[in-house]
C-alpha cells in the first residue's frame, strides 16, 4: 500500500495521462490516510472524467475505503448534467450512510432546482440514521413539491420514525398521490396508532392503496388483522387473493395462528400455486404443509421441477402423501403436463426411498400408474422415454413386458441398450422374445449385447 503523502500535483500527473491501467493500479495501492482532505477532494473531482473503467475504479475506491470528507464534493455532482456521474455520487453517498447526511442536508437547504432536490431527497431516503429523521421532520414542513414529499415520507418510513406518525396521518387527505406512500411508511413504522389508522382506511380506498394496506398488515399486523384478512379473503376479487394470503401466511408464522381450511382458503391456495410469480407460488407451497387435499397436491405437482426452492418446500409434503401423489401423477401424465420428466424422477425417488412402495399399492392403482407411464414411451422427449421404460420395469417387470410393443424396439441406440440391460435382470419367457428381436437389430452393439444376454439366459435355463 502507498503510505507516503500524496500531493495534488502527483495526482494530476497520474490522472491527466491517458494510461487508465496505471491510474487503476495506483488506486489499488492507495489508502485514505495517505492523503490530506484537500487531496481527497481533488481526487474525487476525477470522477468527472468520462472513462467508464476509471469511474468504476474511483467509485469502488471511495466506497471500499471510505473517506467521508469528500461527501460535500459528491453532493456537488448531484447538480451535474451527467446522469452517470450523478448516479455514482448517489451510490457512494448512500454507502457513507450517516456520514453523508449533513452534506445532503446542506445541499437540500441551499438548492432550488426541483430535479436536484428530488435526487438528493431520494438518496436521503435510502440512509438509515437518526439524523435523517430529525432533518426530514424539519424539511417536510417547508416542502410543497409532491415528488420531494414522497421521498421524505419514504425516508420517515425507512427510518421507522415513531415521531412522524401524527404528521403522516395529517398529510393523508391533503393529496391523493401521497396516500400509498404514507400507508407504506406507516406500515413500516408499525405503532398501534399507525395500525389502527391503516385498518380504518381499507374500505374507502382505491385498489392501489388497499393493496399497500394489505401488505402493511402482513408486516405489522396482530391477531385482529389476521382475522380481518381472513374475512376479506371471503369476498376478495382475484387480484387481491395473492397479497391477502401472503399477509395471512406472515401473521400465521409470526403468531402461530391456525389457518382454517375451507373452500375459500382452498380456492386461494389453488390460485397461489398456479401464480406466475414464483414468490407467490412458494407462499402457497408453504401453506400446503397445513392441509391434506388431493386437488391442492395435484395443483402443486404441476409446478414440481420449476424451481429448486419450491421443490424443497413441498417435498416433505409429497413424501408423506405418496398415495395421493401417485394418483395425481397418473392424471397429470395423461394430461401431458410440461414437467413430466420431473414427475417421473419423483416416482423413482419414492421407489428408492421405500422399497415396499410397490407392494403398498393395490392392483388397480398400480395398473393405472403403469398405464399412464406407458404413454410416455411415445413421448417426444428421449429423456422421458428413458425414464418411463426404467420405471415400468422397477414397478412391475412382468407388466412392463406387456406394455412394450414392437414399435419401441425402433428406439434410439441408448434406449435400446438400456432395454437390453433391463431385460437381462428379469426372469420372464417374454424377455427372451424381445431379446431375440434385439439380437437382429441393425446396430451391431445392440445386437451383440442382446445375443450375449440370450446365450447366458439359455445356458441358465
Amino acid at each position: 500500500m502507498t503510505k507516503t503523502k500524496i500531493t495534488t500535483e502527483e495526482i494530476d500527473e497520474i490522472f491527466q495521462s491517458e494510461d487508465i491501467n496505471s491510474q487503476i493500479d495506483f488506486l489499488d495501492q492507495l489508502e485514505c490516510e495517505s492523503y490530506d482532505p484537500a487531496m481527497a477532494v481533488h481526487l474525487c473531482s476525477y470522477l468527472q472524467k468520462k472513462d467508464k473503467g476509471l469511474r468504476n475504479a474511483l467509485s469502488y475506491f471511495f466506497r471500499s475505503r471510505p473517506c467521508y470528507i469528500v461527501a460535500d464534493k459528491l453532493t456537488e455532482f448531484i447538480s451535474s448534467d451527467d446522469i452517470s456521474l450523478r448516479n455514482i455520487a448517489g451510490e457512494i453517498l448512500i454507502a457513507y450512510g450517516g456520514y453523508a447526511v449533513d452534506s445532503l442536508i446542506r445541499f437540500l437547504k441551499k438548492t432550488k432546482d426541483v430535479i436536484d432536490l428530488k435526487f438528493a431527497a431520494d438518496i436521503l431516503a435510502e440512509i438509515h440514521d437518526k439524523k435523517v429523521e430529525n432533518a426530514v421532520l424539519e424539511l417536510i414542513n417547508y416542502t410543497e413539491n409532491e415528488n420531494i414529499l414522497i421521498s421524505f415520507i419514504e425516508a420517515l418510513g425507512n427510518n421507522r420514525s415513531v415521531e412522524s406518525v401524527d404528521l403522516l396521518i395529517s398529510l393523508y387527505n391533503k393529496n391523493e398521490i401521497l396516500k400509498p406512500y404514507i400507508i407504506n411508511s406507516l406500515g413500516k413504522i408499525g405503532t398501534v396508532n399507525a395500525f389502527n389508522f391503516i385498518i380504518q382506511r381499507y374500505k374507502d380506498e382505491d385498489d392501489l392503496v388497499r393493496y399497500i394496506i394489505i401488505e402493511s398488515l402482513g408486516n405489522i399486523g396482530n391477531e385482529e388483522s389476521f382475522f380481518f384478512l381472513l374475512s376479506e379473503l371471503q369476498t376478495a376479487n382475484l387480484p387481491f387473493i395473492p397479497p391477502i394470503l401472503e399477509a395471512i401466511y406472515k401473521l400465521h408464522i409470526r403468531y402461530g395462528l391456525d389457518v382454517p381450511f375451507d373452500e375459500k382458503i382452498k380456492r386461494a391456495l389453488l390460485i397461489m400455486l398456479a401464480h406466475k410469480e414464483h414468490d407467490y407460488r412458494k407462499i402457497g407451497a408453504k401453506l400446503l404443509n397445513e392441509f391434506d387435499d388431493s386437488e391442492i397436491i395435484g395443483e402443486a405437482l404441476k409446478y414440481y421441477g420449476s424451481d429448486p426452492e419450491y421443490d424443497e418446500i413441498i417435498y416433505h409434503k409429497l413424501l408423506i402423501n405418496k398415495e395421493i401423489v401417485l394418483k395425481q401423477i397418473s392424471v397429470l401424465i395423461k394430461n401431458d403436463v410440461q414437467n413430466i420428466p420431473h414427475l417421473l424422477k419423483l416416482i423413482d425417488e419414492f421407489i428408492q426411498q421405500e422399497n415396499d412402495l410397490v407392494k403398498e399399492l393395490n392392483e388397480v392403482e398400480l395398473h393405472k400408474l403403469m398405464d399412464s407411464i406407458s404413454r410416455c414411451l411415445k413421448h417426444s422427449d428421449e429423456l422421458v422415454r428413458l425414464y418411463a421404460i426404467e420405471l415400468l420395469f422397477k414397478l412391475d417387470a412382468d407388466m412392463a413386458l406387456m406394455l412394450i410393443d414392437d414399435d419401441f424396439l425402433n428406439e434410439n441406440f441408448w434406449i435400446k441398450i438400456r432395454l437390453t440391460e433391463l431385460l437381462e435382470e428379469i426372469d420372464n419367457p417374454k424377455s427372451l422374445c424381445f431379446l431375440e428381436k434385439l439380437s437382429d437389430d441393425e446396430n451391431e452393439m445392440v445386437s451383440q449385447r442382446a445375443k450375449e444376454i440370450l446365450e447366458i439366459k439359455k445356458n441358465i435355463n
